[in-house]
């Protein structure tokens, strides 16, 4: 299937790219593909935003003693809705596996590799976005496959168990039996036994951060990349020497993009609060872990020993702040770091592939990072 924009969108987005340094971090910065001013958002995503504003006075409000299940409903629909094209149909074999997670539950795995697949080649684990609550491999089915087409690769895609059904460590413990598997198995699968790239979007993104810091500190050396997707990496909220909470008067918007910028973020807020808390700690942690261990905020950890790390969000994100101070302080500890920063955008755009021609971008950079390091 073609994409639903024009090829020209992708070339201006590397065109138009530049570098720059902001507050000690080396940041590569997309451009909207068609121009515009600094801080107006990326039409797509202003076409599909213009009723956000109104709709935001008629959403109703969560009942004050609301259960976790009534809480989640509206996010996790919002989260397992693919908005995407199906892109890629040809040239991709998928084979579904099972792999046993330290509880004995069977997790579902799907593997990706071209049909005319080298030897000896490198390796992602992926672990979908969706809040802990939503989402699904389906979602980032087509990411998947884009990235086997870009970069001959084996892609993992892990189907792990979702909250509040489940809770920590049960995610975290099916990515990390996923990853071990793959590791263990890389040479059939057709990947060179060397280290492995994990990534993850969003609460994926959380994963993928939790899974690099585990494999440091159990020893297992498997890690040689992580792909951090908007990541949550501060459930806890704590202030760090660089993150100072969210402020989102400090986003750079233009007149008409102001009123949709401040209505997604605030939208974003109550999807993650659930009207009440902080929905991620209530519904993935459970009580079971610290919002501050390192596993649950990844940016509270000293972030010694980390590897190569591709760290990619909107300048809209909600998750923005947390993101960019992850930045400073891989940074700060000499970590080898690719930031990339979409002008335009916000949360969620990564798994719209066909429709948003960042996403493809971003698959690329992916690939590229994976070519340099693995």
């Amino acid at each position: 299937m073609a994409s639903g924009y024009d090829r020209a969108l992708l070339r201006a987005i590397r065109e138009g790219e530049s570098e720059t340094l902001y507050k000690g971090v080396k940041v590569l910065v997309k451009p909207i593909p068609e121009g515009g001013k600094e801080g107006d958002s990326d039409p797509r995503l202003a076409k599909a935003m213009r009723f956000m504003p109104l709709m935001l006075h008629f959403i109703p409000k969560p009942k004050k003693n609301a259960s976790l299940q009534e809480r989640i409903a509206m996010p996790r629909k919002m989260f397992s809705e693919y908005k995407g094209l199906n892109l890629v149909s040809e040239g991709v074999n998928l084979k579904h596996v099972s792999v046993k997670s330290s509880d004995g539950h069977d997790v579902p795995v799907r593997i990706y590799t071209r049909t005319d697949a080298g030897a000896d080649l490198p390796m992602l684990v992926y672990y979908h976005g969706g809040g802990f609550s939503g989402g699904s491999p389906d979602i980032v089915d087509q990411m998947c496959r884009l990235l086997v087409r870009n970069i001959d690769s084996v892609v993992v895609n892990v189907d792990y168990r979702l909250c509040p059904e489940a809770h920590y460590p049960q995610p975290l413990d099916d990515c990390w039996a996923a990853t071990c598997w793959a590791y263990a198995h890389a040479r059939e699968l057709g990947a060179s036994g060397g280290k492995i790239a994990v990534s993850g979007d969003s609460a994926g993104g959380n994963l993928a951060a939790a899974v690099t810091l585990r494999d440091r500190e159990e020893k297992t050396g498997m890690i040689g990349l992580q792909a951090l997707i908007y990541p949550a990496v501060n459930i806890a909220g704590a202030y760090t020497e660089f993150y100072r909470g969210t402020d989102p008067s400090l986003y750079r918007t233009t007149p008409r993009s102001k009123k949709g910028v401040l209505a997604m973020y605030r939208m974003m807020n109550m999807l993650v609060s659930g009207g009440n808390g902080n929905l991620l700690e209530d519904v993935y942690l459970q009580g079971n872990i610290s919002p501050e261990h390192i596993y649950a905020s990844p940016i509270l950890d000293d972030f010694h020993a980390l590897p190569p790390t591709l760290l990619a969000f909107g300048e809209h994100d909600f998750l923005a702040f947390e993101d960019f101070a992850y930045a400073r302080h891989a940074v700060k500890a000499d970590v080898r770091l690719r930031t990339i920063i979409y002008r335009g955008l916000g949360h969620g755009f990564a798994d719209q592939i066909g429709v948003m021609p960042q996403a493809e971008d971003l698959i690329e950079e992916i690939a590229r990072m994976m070519k340099e390091v693995l």
